[in-house]
């Protein structure tokens, strides 16, 4: 089951990245995309800079005021040299 806000509400976003289960930063970058899944497919932040909190931690700040109820997916993107590592977080927004 996604998680759900309130319209209006902030989204914060917040992977951890790991490698071989070790805390781990990517070399090249981190960003956050937000796609607004249902009622319509549209890509409401394209891939955005996260916030680096500590080793490994990031987060970005999903102001939801103006956007249109509906299912959404946070597309994380961390870029390490050549490899592109993705990871999705769903939410609705009601």
């Amino acid at each position: 089951m996604a998680d759900i806000f309130e319209v209006g509400e902030t989204v914060v976003c917040s992977p951890s990245v790991t490698k071989d289960g070790v805390a781990f930063d990517p070399v090249t970058s981190m960003k956050c995309s937000i796609i607004r899944l249902k009622p319509s497919y549209d890509v409401t932040v394209a891939d955005t800079a996260m916030s680096n909190d500590s080793t490994g931690e990031y987060h970005y700040d999903f102001q939801s005021a103006g956007e249109v109820p509906g299912t959404y997916k946070a597309r994380y993107t961390s870029t390490n040299g050549l490899r592109i590592t993705i990871e999705d977080f769903e939410f609705e927004l009601i």
